[in-house]
């Protein structure tokens, strides 16, 4: 039956499993954006050309996000996570006059059915997203993700601290 989990409903799906990923992950940061009461405003698709998928608009000030979501970690084991980083992204990165910030949404369990539990009391996401401000960081590899920054509506003020304290105010 569709929708049971089993896996067999995904064959009507014309997403790709990294492209399912994809959208997962920008939905989840619009979740916890829509939590926090603020708006995210996704990049098309050929104009992310700055290395950011989207931004984040609080009342005075934006911040640009890279989002990326992957199955490959567990939420809970290992301390930091890491994603492969473009060059040129380092550069657009620190180039940039706010924060701008990475968030890596991991699904856990990786079985693209059970993303989500829809349950009596109410629908939950079998993934979590981890943080790391990315434009004043190390050009590196990779983009390490510390597992102890998890995105959640509080982590939104602490952005906006952060960006206002760039212009002389304090959040």
């Amino acid at each position: 039956m569709a929708g049971d989990g089993s896996g067999d409903f995904l064959d009507f799906a014309p997403l790709t499993s990294n492209g399912a990923k994809a959208r997962f992950g920008v939905a989840y940061l619009r979740a916890v954006c829509s939590q926090a009461g603020v708006a995210f405003e996704e990049s098309s698709i050929d104009e992310d050309v700055m290395a950011f998928d989207g931004l984040i608009s609080f009342a005075d000030v934006d911040v640009r996000v890279q989002v990326k979501c992957t199955g490959q970690f567990k939420i809970s084991s290992g301390r930091t996570a890491s994603w492969r980083a473009e060059e040129h992204w380092w550069r657009k990165w620190h180039k940039a006059k706010n924060p701008v910030y990475f968030v890596l949404v991991v699904v856990d369990p990786d079985v693209q059915p059970s993303w989500l539990d829809h349950r009596s009391d109410g629908t939950l996401h079998r993934a979590a997203a981890f943080w790391a401000r990315v434009d004043c960081a190390p050009a590196a590899a990779s983009v390490v993700v510390p597992k102890d920054q998890r995105l959640t509506a509080d982590t939104l003020r602490l952005w906006y601290s952060e960006t206002l304290s760039g212009y002389g105010n304090e959040g």
